[in-house]
């Protein structure tokens, strides 16, 4: 039976419908390393788990009981903590799959029989335990009474004693297959295999093969679930052993058995394992037959000072992957994928891009986190590959040169349904060939995530919580933002008791360069106005409310018309008794001096110190003297009611109709209706059957070619009026980015270069922009991707919209847009560097294996000297339930314990090593 492959998915296939170049307006616990510091409780006195070294720094903890999601929250104590990767940044210096036990077992990155590392023992008592090794692709190893499979690995000696007596005095390979994880041995006991000790010194790299105590045969119908790998040596052994190149073949040839020992080649770093073609055959040719080589190194790093080297060894190198460990997701809830990717010699860099001459990731769904036998569980995939076809600005370009400096690439994919897990594979495709280095992966939860990095969000009013409108700024008592009176639902600008005006600095907006002066009555301007209770028969601007219009030839400058336009609002009565249009047309049409353009308009809404009353505007307006068309502009939040940084548009709003709600293609507000966080959102309504699109458009705000950012928002809806076409054509919502290469406001920032249309779901892999529910109404979801500018940007504005035929009301809140790169995401699960020599030169606490974990799991730890130690464990609510170390006296070097919890409840564990009077702790999630 051939090895299961790593099957092939759906792919990113670009262009897809939904994704379009366009001009038109149109957490969770902590991986990284523990910090040290005097304890006084271990429960309260809990590591933030931040740096790559042992610092003295504690996160204390409230005295009193706290829930799992509190503890989880604290322990994410900067960006990078979000990551569900443990070690995403390939810094932790241990091999997967393998723990040390005792002094004298390391990780040797100098001799190793296929590149870069091997097991090493020597002096000491350490051994090397692989507890599972019967890994996801298959369900254990059948039991047929056959003589059928080969077991071995690669050994070389150093200095060694030779002629041992007992096995005190030898290295020693043992496999025990056994019928369940801690179960009984089918075979009645271990295979022992005895490393050769003939001589002081292999002199070179030797195949230690079951087949010098016999072919192994499992008894019939006892299937081994699980198999246990030790590499040990007995008390009494001097000198040094290495192993590399474990193998799992049958008796006759390289077939058989169709999983394999993952990490055979021992260059995994720790939650990683590799895959390539004809991995399982455990081929003695290694590594001559080898397809790739993959390794953990330190020759290059985006951080820190190790990364992943993969590379192509032969013409036929077929795919390859390297897979990270199986971390829990949400379905609907979206995730972030992250990485850094260097590369050099490609033999064919001008198909870079094109094919199977690519690289990418692959994110595997399953309904599962298990591990072992039992642990398969794919329900499905999705395969992105760097640029096939795609959108630049989606997935940047591979760029056609046999090397490429550190690049990153990210993306957002939406869980599949039933998903519990997930794992990310880096992946060369076919025929892509070199060699790369990757760095820094990331995996996190978007909803998470965006909480960790809310501070960051460029926009300044992405949850819409900023009570005051857009470009208008009050001045002293008494303007305020009116939600309760309004002409166009649901604001106006009101003035009251006081001495407050508003003031828009700048009218001028970034649609066209100015107005144009040519000498002829052209313009009409105003807004509608409402008053209540004000001073009747004004003398004097000191008595009068007023709307003033200031026509400049540059911001700040010189005024075009040789003063402003005043206008008198109606104070004849008390009352107005409902909104009156005020215009120009009062004081005469508006001539703009021949050649004069106005570059810049302020706009003033005030009162003098001596009225009395409440005057209100709504619906300022801009239009010809003879009809609605006229100047290509218009003023925004000409309604009042776009948030601070917002302004809207719609076909048909620089027509500043008179009939205005009635002829008002879409309402858009500000409201207190109904938010996903907070107490306010954007609630956006169609008004009547020809509503064209409609764009609320953000603040511009700054960004760098090359550089990624996360687009995030959360929208509910309801009353749409055709669901079973939701999702198709324009009955659709979504988001345009639009690219600046300005960050300028006023006549002079418009500056478009480009954009890109992200709609929800026409046409798109439902893992990568999910399916808007063909229902009226849905609630709160969240949507998110990443996007990189434009080449030329320096801006970027987003704009939520309907497209033309999408109807009903919308809420849209928590708005984020974030840069990705500089150090947004690095420090990816960097845990303690413990350096590759016999004894620690620090402390560390190292994250449990695996995790999650059912019933059982391994936790190892390092002290640097002999030290007084506990090792403790305890649930969220302070109380201890298991000590695993109960102040011992230990050699300093690795330890390694095993926590069974089958007496225990799922949930989130704390565990704690105090050593000598200091601490620092971890967290772990038992699932059962």
């Amino acid at each position: 039976m051939e090895p299961r492959k790593p099957s092939h998915h759906e792919r990113w296939d670009f262009p897809i419908a939904s994704w379009l170049d366009t001009t038109t307006p149109d957490r969770h616990g902590s991986r990284s390393a523990p910090r040290v510091g005097t304890m006084t409780n271990p429960v309260r006195h809990l590591s933030t788990l931040t740096g790559v070294a042992l610092s003295a720094a504690l996160l204390v903890f409230a005295a009193t009981p706290v829930r799992a999601q509190d503890v989880l929250a604290r322990l994410v104590a900067a960006n990078s903590d979000a990551n569900l990767l443990t070690n995403g940044g390939f810094e932790t210096q241990k091999p997967a799959y393998w723990a040390p036990s005792g002094a004298g077992a390391t990780w040797s990155s100098t001799v190793a029989r296929t590149p870069g590392h091997s097991l090493k023992l020597s002096s000491g008592t350490g051994n090397w335990v692989m507890s599972e090794g019967v890994r996801a692709w298959v369900g254990g190893i059948p039991g047929d009474g056959t003589p059928e499979i080969v077991i071995g690995g690669w050994v070389k000696t150093e200095g060694v004693n030779t002629s041992p007596v007992g096995d005190n005095q030898k290295f020693q390979l043992v496999f025990e297959f056994l019928d369940a994880p801690g179960g009984m041995n089918v075979l009645g006991g271990p295979v022992v295999l005895d490393l050769p000790q003939a001589a002081a010194s292999s002199g070179g790299w030797v195949e230690l093969s079951s087949l010098s105590v016999g072919a192994i045969a499992l008894p019939s119908s006892k299937a081994a679930k699980s198999v246990k790998v030790t590499f040990r040596h007995g008390a009494n052994t001097t000198g040094t052993a290495y192993l590399d190149d474990l193998f799992i073949r049958n008796a006759v040839g390289a077939g058989g058995w169709a999983g394999d020992w993952f990490n055979a080649n021992m260059d995994a770093g720790d939650t990683w394992y590799y895959w390539w073609d004809g991995m399982a055959s455990g081929s003695p040719t290694w590594p001559a037959s080898q397809s790739h080589f993959m390794t953990v190194t330190d020759a290059d790093a985006h951080t820190g000072t190790h990364s992943l080297r993969i590379e192509e060894n032969g013409t036929n190198q077929n795919e390859t992957v390297a897979i990270s460990d199986r971390v829990p997701v949400t379905p609907g809830e979206p995730v972030l994928v992250s990485f850094w990717v260097k590369r050099a010699g490609n033999t064919h860099p001008e198909t870079i891009g094109t094919g199977s001459n690519n690289l990418g990731v692959t994110l595997l769904w399953y309904d599962n986190l298990q591990g072992g036998a039992a642990g398969w569980g794919e329900i499905g995939g999705v395969d992105v590959i760097m640029n096939d076809g795609a959108n630049e600005m989606l997935i940047p370009r591979l760029v056609q040169t046999s090397a490429a400096g550190w690049t990153q690439y990210a993306y957002v994919a939406y869980p599949k349904a039933g998903a519990v897990g997930v794992e990310a594979r880096l992946r060369y495709w076919n025929s892509f060939d070199g060699v790369t280095y990757w760095d820094d992966v990331f995996i996190a939860s978007v909803r998470d995530l965006a909480g960790d990095l809310a501070d960051m969000n460029l926009l300044s009013n992405g949850g819409f919580e900023t009570q005051k409108p857009a470009y208008w700024a009050p001045s002293g008592a008494g303007a305020t933002w009116s939600s309760t009176v309004a002409r166009t639902p649901g604001h106006s600008l009101k003035l009251s008791s006081g001495t407050g005006n508003w003031v828009m600095s700048e009218g001028v907006r970034a649609w066209v360069g100015g107005i144009p002066g040519d000498g002829t009555p052209e313009i009409v301007i105003g807004g509608w106005v409402k008053t209540e209770g004000v001073n009747t028969s004004p003398v004097g601007d000191n008595q009068k409310f007023q709307l003033v219009f200031e026509f400049l030839d540059a911001p700040g400058g010189m005024n075009v018309l040789g003063g402003p336009v005043v206008l008198d609002l109606p104070q004849a009565a008390a009352s107005s008794g409902g909104w009156v249009e005020l215009s120009s047309l009062s004081v005469g049409a508006i001539a703009l001096p021949s050649s004069k353009a106005a570059k810049s308009v302020k706009v003033t809404f005030r009162h003098g110190a001596n009225t009395t009353g409440t005057a209100y505007l709504d619906d300022l307006f801009i239009r010809n003297a003879v009809g609605a068309g006229g100047w290509a502009g218009d003023w925004f939040n000409a309604n009042m009611d776009a948030g601070d940084t917002w302004y809207y548009w719609w076909d048909g709003m620089a027509s500043g109709s008179p009939t205005w709600p009635a002829s008002q293609s879409h309402f858009m507000t500000v409201t207190d209706a109904d938010a996903h966080t907070g107490t306010h959102s954007l609630r956006i309504e169609e008004n009547g059957t020809n509503q064209n699109e409609t764009v609320a458009i953000s603040d511009r705000v700054p960004v760098t070619p090359g550089e990624p950012v996360l687009v995030s928002f959360w929208v509910k809806r309801a009353g749409n009026t055709h669901p079973e076409t939701i999702g198709t054509g324009s009955n659709n919502l979504g988001v345009t980015l639009l690219w600046y290469d300005n960050l300028q406001g006023g006549a002079a920032g418009w500056g478009e270069i480009g954009g890109v249309d992200v709609i929800m779901n026409d046409g798109a892999n439902e893992m990568l922009i999910p399916r808007l529910v063909q229902t009226s109404a849905a609630g709160w979801t969240q949507y998110a991707y990443v996007a990189y500018p434009k080449a030329g940007a320096v801006g970027v504005e987003a704009r939520l919209r309907y497209w033309n035929s999408f109807d009903g009301v919308t809420y849209w809140d928590d708005v984020l847009i974030v840069p990705l790169g500089n150090q947004t995401l690095v420090g990816t699960g960097i845990e303690d560097l413990v350096p590759a020599t016999e004894i620690p030169t620090g402390f560390a606490l190292h994250q449990n294996y695996p995790n999650p974990f059912n019933p059982s799991t391994s936790i190892s730890f390092d002290l640097a000297y002999d030290a007084r130690v506990n090792l403790l464990v305890y649930n969220v609510l302070g109380q201890r339930v298991a000590s695993l170390v109960n102040d011992a006296r230990m050699p300093a070097g690795t330890h390694g314990v095993t926590f069974d919890a089958s007496s225990l409840n799922s949930g989130v564990y704390l565990y704690v090593l105090e050593v000598d009077g200091a601490a620092m702790a971890r967290t772990m999630i038992l699932l059962k």
